[in-house]
């Protein structure tokens, strides 16, 4: 396996490789390989001229070919790229351009009126008049002789305990590596077309954008909006002939909760791959269904090890929980008990550590909480070795491949007994009449709450759970809503179930 040094030699490679093929697609622009690059080029020559080598560079604009151009353009210029989603509230954007800093930020001429009252000191530049610039191969090849592949590549926001943001930095090495892998494990070659649902600020979109370039393969970009409409997504799936899936665990479930295999199956998908949450085996068994030739993949792994770390090709001997599997390649995932022992006992739960060059390059500007969670391996006292506690509960099985529980942090104590409320869920995802669920606790009054969207009556739901939970892990309340309100990145909204249900009460 050639390793390389920087993710633009995936862009070169493949603008040599496939220069006329059409690389990525959406519902309103084409853009072949060698555009990309091009582009890219002339972006990267245009922003040597702003001196942001080793800085990270904000681009405010919609998902698409321009916002890969301004990606790169900023990697050609030595420098580290982060989508700023228009979507966002302006106080979140606000905070991610104080801890940035940056000197500058890049957007679109349709993206600019909604940088109206965001405070922002730096420059303002737009992808159109950087990619009029003529390229500068001199300038653009003293940027990458200093380059090394430790350079950070991407800063990607995820939501912090506190109100601030947490900036993951992710290297150019870490993606590389692991891209590598994942195009070879799961096939993916020159002959896909790989469906993109994820935004550009969450990490499920570095698979997509990255096993494209590597293999060849085209990206179509299925527009947002249309995931609150199966029949549009199912429409596009089949109409631009769509072989690979690698979404969030919520938009395969939005299909099968609305029946969208009853108007269209997109035969052409062989390939569904999904992370994000436990996936619920109802909404599995109908994907598998409809398309019975597919290969399904459960993928496990938090931003902060660079997408993912374990995976499980789904198989007929899948039972009811989904297992995460087994580790990438070049990755130690392991398990540890509360004293910071090693859990090797099958059906022992124990937070899961990673360990590997994929890990991220710790918090953007945030030195404490990098060292509270990339730390030293308490299993090796000779040297640095850097592990990422993820703050999950997995256990073993007989077979070896990991299951996974759930949050620490979704732990309670309720009644003198702790209670995986991930488990929990899992069990009332499988009932029948339910789409989707999730288990809160009411301090206030001692409670577990079972929120869900389906059609089940609560006491069909308590007597299939006496069926399979201890009694004291059967909810108290039931309460049934019309729509899981979900989080930016496709989970469900904890947060706000919390404040709409017990704040609000």
């Amino acid at each position: 396996m050639t390793m390389e040094k920087n993710v633009l030699e995936f862009l070169e490679n493949a603008s040599a490789a496939y220069a006329d093929k059409i690389a990525v697609k959406d519902s309103s622009r084409e853009c072949t390989f060698s555009q990309l690059c091009q582009n890219a080029k002339k972006a990267g020559s245009a922003l040597t001229e702003y001196a942001i080598f080793g800085r990270t560079i904000p681009v405010y604009m919609e998902k698409g070919a321009a916002a890969l151009e301004a990606f790169w353009g900023i990697t050609y210029a030595g420098g580290c790229y982060s989508l700023m989603n228009p979507v966002q509230p302006q106080a979140r954007l606000e905070k991610i351009l104080d801890i940035l800093n940056a000197p500058c930020l890049i957007t679109d001429h349709n993206s600019y009126d909604g940088l109206a009252g965001i405070k922002f000191g730096g420059r303002i530049l737009f992808i159109e008049d950087l990619t009029d610039h003529p390229v500068d191969e001199i300038a653009l090849k003293q940027v990458r002789e200093k380059s090394i592949d430790t350079d950070a590549l991407y800063v990607n926001f995820t939501s912090g305990s506190t109100g601030i943001p947490k900036g993951v930095v992710v290297g150019h090495k870490s993606v590389i590596e692991f891209i590598h892998y994942f195009v070879s494990i799961f096939h993916i070659t020159s002959e896909d077309i790989i469906g993109n649902q994820a935004p550009f600020d969450f990490d499920v979109s570095v698979k997509d954008i990255y096993s494209m370039l590597l293999t060849g393969a085209t990206m179509y970009i299925i527009p947002k909006e249309c995931f609150s409409f199966p029949k549009k997504v199912l429409d596009i799936l089949v109409q631009e002939k769509i072989t690979t899936l690698i979404w969030a665990v919520s938009a395969l479930c939005m299909i099968t909760s609305l029946r969208g295999f009853t108007y269209k199956i997109p035969e052409a998908v062989n390939k569904v791959l999904f992370s994000g949450e436990v996936m619920p085996w109802k909404h599995l068994q109908e994907w598998r269904q409809a398309l019975p030739e597919a290969m399904f993949v459960n993928l496990y792994g938090p931003t902060e090890i660079t997408c993912n770390c374990t995976y499980h090709i789904v198989g007929d001997e899948c039972g009811e929980v989904i297992p995460i599997g087994k580790a990438f390649p070049n990755e130690r995932v392991f398990l540890l008990d509360e004293t910071q022992k090693e859990v090797c006992d099958i059906n022992m739960e124990g937070e899961i550590c990673v360990a590997g060059s994929t890990l991220a390059l710790g918090y953007y500007g945030d030195p404490e909480r990098t060292k509270e969670a990339f730390v030293q391996n308490p299993l090796n006292s000779g040297y640095h070795e850097f592990i990422y506690r993820t703050g999950d509960i997995a256990y073993y099985r007989e077979d070896g491949n990991l299951v996974y529980v759930g949050r620490k942090d979704f732990q309670i104590k309720h009644l003198g007994h702790r209670i995986e409320l991930g488990e929990l869920e899992t069990f009332i995802s499988m009932i029948q009449g339910i789409d989707r669920a999730c288990c809160l606790y009411d301090e206030a009054k001692q409670q577990i709450v079972a929120i869900y969207q389906g059609n089940a009556e609560k006491t069909a739901i308590k007597k299939e759970l006496r069926k399979k939970v201890i009694k004291y892990m059967i909810p108290e309340r039931y309460i049934v809503v019309g729509q899981m309100p979900l989080t930016p990145n496709g989970k469900i909204d904890r947060k706000r179930l919390k404040a709409e249900y017990f704040e609000g009460r």
